[in-house]
């Protein structure tokens, strides 16, 4: 598996630079606005799911280019898009849980009143959610996000500032790699968080080398599938513990202390700890996925 020599990559001609950033900004805004016009119309799995993943996308650009500018133009931006992230994330985890718990009525009828619960929360955080999606209006949004557009465009333009572009947009990325692998040294089979923590990174590292894709030769579309199935291994686990988590406090709260449903919750348990079983395994392949100029410390 080949990593990417950051040393020997390059940026974009000069001539071609502000125009490729100004296509990539406009490209991320119009998949935000269509994902978010989406869930206005309707809240699925899907639609929340690709929300989510646009805004990230959209904010893991802004972060990859802060460096190039001035003031807090980005923190402003970074601001606006997540107002509507806690609650969707919410919503999706309990979307999910539904998923997996439906597929396992079959063998578990008596999971029937968890199902149930997980139902009334999609309806109470679905409310929630739309209730924030009409209160969010997108034109300041995408006023200050042209503008910072613009600012990078007229930035990059300057001679100076265009030869300083590749390492400081290079240093960007060594920095979110170098918190992936500090996350990684915290991992253990005794300490699920960690791998989630090291997710939140990795997802921030492989937005960012998405969104550098069109500007940085080397960035191949090999990398960026090894990277989606990495991220994938480590979704399976959150997926898992939050189905976990609701399970336990579905039972405090409800007392369901049946055999047959600590059975059900056993299962679990045991597919959580198969999924941490499998990553663990798997877990260092991200060392070749970016190799660092060693630079930049650890954690900075």
């Amino acid at each position: 598996m080949n990593s990417v020599p950051m040393d020997k990559m390059m940026l974009a001609s000069e001539s071609q630079l502000a125009s490729r950033l100004d296509r990539t900004f406009k490209s991320a805004w119009r998949s935000y606005r269509r994902a978010f016009k989406r869930c206005q119309k309707k809240l699925s799995l899907a639609t929340v799911h690709q929300l989510r993943v646009k805004t990230r996308r959209l904010l893991a650009l802004v972060d990859l280019f802060d460096p190039l500018l001035a003031g807090d133009a980005s923190d402003k931006v970074s601001r606006l898009l997540k107002q509507p992230f806690k609650i969707s994330g919410q919503l999706r985890d309990t979307q999910v849980n539904l998923c997996n718990v439906e597929r396992q009525l079959g063998r578990f009828p008596e999971a029937k009143p968890f199902k149930k619960e997980l139902l009334r929360r999609e309806k109470r955080l679905s409310r929630q959610l739309e209730r924030e999606l009409r209160r969010i209006r997108l034109k300041p949004l995408k006023s200050r996000t042209d503008a910072l557009r613009k600012e990078l465009c007229a930035t990059v333009k300057q001679p100076d500032e265009r030869r300083r572009a590749r390492t400081r947009l290079l240093r960007s990325m060594d920095r979110a790699f170098a918190n992936v692998v500090a996350r990684r040294r915290g991992i253990a089979p005794t300490k699920p968080h960690a791998i989630h923590r090291m997710r939140i990174a990795f997802k921030k590292f492989r937005y960012m080398a998405e969104q550098l894709q069109s500007l940085v030769p080397g960035i191949s579309d090999d990398l960026l599938d090894k990277l989606r199935g990495h991220q994938k291994l480590m979704g399976d686990i959150q997926d898992n513990e939050t189905l976990l988590a609701a399970l336990d406090k579905f039972m405090r709260e409800e007392k369901a202390e049946a055999r047959p449903f600590r059975k059900f919750r056993a299962t679990v348990k045991r597919g959580h700890a198969l999924l941490i079983a499998r990553y663990l395994r798997r877990a260092d392949e991200l060392f070749s996925f970016w190799k660092t100029a060693g630079r930049f410390p650890t954690g900075e």
